[in-house]
């Protein structure tokens, strides 16, 4: 097998990136239906609701599970060429010095964490998404440190997509995972139910 090189692993986060976006519109034409993935989609008569476009609701359904399986695969293919790339940048085999600096630091424009979670409400949705205090955050929807600019970015992420699906990058102790939170009211106070802090110069 082909060593993996640096333009692959850029190729494959672009198609990642191009996925979390398709995803994000399918979830919105369930909202707009004023639907999710698990609402019934008929009456308490047993009769297809005249509220929603039913064919169209279940379409997007199905594509969505096929686009989160997808996201998946690839999230998991991306992990372990990095992986890979790292290995040989350890052992001096099969990339440049200049390859090797290029790749770390569009690496690091995609992981570099901006904010961290705080304490989390038990039975808060941040709690059910399976975030945990100390997680700290690298990508939130379409945030990533590149265009972070303060927790004002977060709150209207929020808002936007309040009970709809964002997804989260985090690392736990050195390991990089995925998350998907769904902001939404609940017996607490705001949408969330953990506190989210800016990850200063001085924490990393």
């Amino acid at each position: 097998m082909d060593r993996p090189t640096r333009e692959f692993a850029l190729q494959l986060m672009a198609s990642k990136e191009k996925m979390e976006s398709e995803l994000v519109e399918l979830l919105d034409v369930l909202k707009s239906n004023n639907t999710d993935m698990t609402a019934s989609l008929v009456d308490n008569e047993g009769f297809p609701r005249s509220d929603i476009d039913v064919y169209q609701v279940r379409s997007v359904r199905q594509k969505v599970i096929c686009l989160r399986n997808d996201l998946k695969n690839l999230t998991n293919q991306i992990e372990s060429v990095l992986h890979n790339l790292h290995a040989q940048q350890r052992e001096g085999a099969g990339i440049d010095e200049n390859s090797k600096t290029s790749f770390l630091n569009e690496y690091d424009e995609h992981t570099v964490p901006f904010a961290k979670i705080g304490a989390v409400t038990e039975g808060s949705p941040a709690e059910k998404a399976g975030l945990k205090a100390d997680d700290l955050i690298l990508g939130f929807g379409s945030l990533r440190a590149s265009n972070f600019s303060s927790l004002k970015d977060v709150a209207q992420i929020v808002q936007h997509r309040l009970e709809c699906e964002i997804p989260l990058c985090i690392r736990r102790l050195e390991v990089l995972m995925q998350i998907t939170l769904i902001p939404k009211p609940w017996n607490g106070k705001g949408f969330l139910g953990c506190v989210v802090l800016p990850f200063d110069t001085v924490d990393r």
